[in-house]
């Protein structure tokens, strides 16, 4: 009777250990998401995205930047090492190594994060984002888009509280024309003005760090904030050939969020 009992427990550990063997090699391992919203945005942005990411099998944690949502930071007080902070303790919150997305101010953003632990950083993703580059900042790269609609009277200037603003009737037109009328909404409802420091910081970069991670690029051809042109340009000094491209306004996340989740499966290799 003994040794009965021994039998099948040894015919039921082998058999489990088959089917451990069988359920891991069954596709590539979850990987990690790190999603980040851009300015005058918030971390609701990126629901759809994260529900459909979450559903593929996939971990996914997004981070809310300073004054942004629900965070509360006096925003004089921000800069773009608070943004980079705050991104850096939400991968460092996660073991391995995560594909860190940026979309729009965050593109500047998440390069810091490369450089200051890209040991962690797998894949660096730009979604319609800025890109850094030797002493420039976002403002000047702003400035210098042609196609882009946020400027006067669009944008506002608050010196006094230390904020840029966008006018109320300009913000889903701009942001999110071809988004549901339900998410434009949410999008006003949700608006808050934008810390100004960081649109002025420069990020410095290295080979041997901000280099290391594969980057990819999603460009968003009917963008009103980061216009085409510019995109293609920034694209083009940074050297990122892996690229791929959206028929979307700025936030296609809303728009187009099956899109969005596809492409990043497929950089995750999850997906061809």
């Amino acid at each position: 009777m003994k040794m009965k009992v021994k039998q099948l427990l040894g015919i039921l550990v082998l058999s489990l250990g088959m089917f451990s063997c069988k359920k891991s090699s069954y596709g590539p391992a979850p990987q990690t998401f790190v999603l980040v919203h851009g300015a005058w945005q918030a971390p609701f942005v990126w629901d759809s995205v994260k529900a459909q990411l979450t559903r593929a099998g996939q971990n996914v944690i997004v981070v809310q930047l300073p004054g942004h949502g629900t965070d509360t930071t006096n925003p004089g007080t921000i800069t773009m090492d608070s943004y980079r902070d705050r991104i850096v303790s939400a991968v460092n919150s996660v073991n391995g190594k995560v594909i860190l997305v940026g979309h729009s101010l965050s593109g500047f953003a998440i390069s810091s994060v490369e450089e200051t632990i890209p040991n962690r950083i797998d894949k660096l993703v730009f979604l319609a984002s800025y890109l850094p580059s030797a002493g420039v900042n976002p403002l000047s790269l702003a400035l210098s888009d042609k196609q882009s609609h946020v400027k006067p009277p669009a944008l506002i200037v608050d010196s006094i509280h230390g904020v840029l603003g966008i006018a109320n009737d300009s913000i889903a037109p701009i942001f999110v024309p071809d988004a549901p009328d339900g998410l434009k909404a949410k999008v006003i409802a949700n608006y808050r003005p934008d810390p100004v420091i960081p649109f002025m910081n420069t990020v410095d970069i290295t080979t041997a760090n901000f280099g290391r991670a594969d980057k990819y690029y999603i460009h968003t051809l009917q963008d009103e904030v980061i216009g085409i042109d510019l995109q293609n340009q920034m694209v083009q000094t940074a050297g990122i050939s892996k690229v791929y491209s959206l028929n979307t306004s700025h936030s296609p996340f809303l728009s187009k969020p099956d899109s969005v989740t596809s492409i990043l499966l497929t950089i995750a290799g999850i997906k061809e």
